[in-house]
């Protein structure tokens, strides 16, 4: 897999990971083992009448590891212990004979907060043993992107293909430009040349680099239709609006890689994703950081 494509799926991942919840998460993630521990090693525990699932979401049979998945909407310190304390204590009277290993499974992507963190290292004093421990998106993103292309496909259908980047027309662009946010009032646009250093000045990761590098042969779609239209401020509001989403993002304190992914969120939309609207989407994003209207402009000196 050449890094451009390993840039694609990581970004699939990364959308998976961070906008599955509840359920839709625990689904994701039995998904991923099931590739990652084919025939039948990995096992799927679903709740059963009123027994339930007696605090087991997984069982990995070759490592003897029993999962605990948590991706609440809305988590709180307090409710992240309560889960990891309850979870790892009504477990034990059923599966304590089957298990080496208990793993709490989180898709909070700021990592494990340290009331939870505490919570695991009590469990793992009491029992004198490194019995607990939790998997975030980075334990979860290196077992995904060591998997073939053909569970890599099934698992993210919607990824584009390098084809699909040099096929792309104004009809896939032009559903994402349309439904763009729009700046009443455009402030006079920087119409100096793109700096060649703009992507190492604002550090962005090899992979993003690499989304935006892809993103080049659609932006020429964008930049040829801006050239035709006939309403000569709707690529400036247009421009504006970016700007504006850019300074939002960047005065929340995110760094550079998630600025890329919330503005390509916000640039997709809500609606049904697919590979043409992918690269509609990174052809969009790539054509305004090539304008300098999003991320930061190096200066001479």
């Amino acid at each position: 897999m050449n890094d451009r494509i390993k840039a694609l799926y990581e970004m699939a991942f990364r959308d998976r990971y961070q906008e599955s919840f509840e359920d839709e998460f625990q689904e994701f993630f039995s998904d991923v083992m099931e590739r990652v521990y084919p025939d039948g090693d990995f096992v799927r525990v679903r709740p059963w009448g009123r027994m339930g699932d007696r605090k087991n979401d997984g069982y990995l049979t070759s490592e003897r590891t029993v999962f605990a998945v948590y991706a609440p909407r809305r988590p709180t310190a307090a409710a992240i212990r309560s889960k990891i304390e309850s979870d790892f204590t009504e477990c034990l009277p059923h599966w304590e004979q089957y298990l080496d290993q208990w793993v709490f499974v989180h898709n909070d992507r700021e990592g494990l907060g340290p009331d939870a963190l505490q919570v695991i290292l009590e469990i793992n004093e009491t029992h004198g043993t490194e019995v607990a421990r939790p998997w975030g998106r980075e334990a979860l993103r290196e077992r995904v992107m060591n998997l073939e292309m053909s569970h890599l496909k099934s698992l993210f259908p919607s990824v584009p293909t390098l084809e699909d980047f040099i096929d792309t027309g104004m009809a896939q662009i032009q559903p994402v430009l349309d439904h763009l946010e729009r700046a009443r009032v455009p402030v006079r646009p920087d119409r100096r040349p793109v700096p060649e250093d703009k992507i190492e000045y604002n550090l962005l990761s090899d992979a993003t680099r690499a989304l935006i590098t892809m993103g080049m042969q659609p932006a020429q779609v964008v930049r040829t239709y801006y050239k035709r239209v006939s309403d000569e401020l709707l690529r400036d509001q247009t421009a504006q609006a970016f700007s504006d989403k850019y300074e939002e993002l960047r005065s929340s304190g995110i760094g550079p890689d998630e600025i890329y992914w919330e503005l390509r969120k916000w640039v997709g939309g809500t609606g049904p994703s697919g590979p043409t609207r992918e690269v509609a989407v990174y052809g969009v994003l790539t054509y305004f950081f090539e304008e300098c209207d999003i991320f930061l402009r190096p200066e001479e000196g």
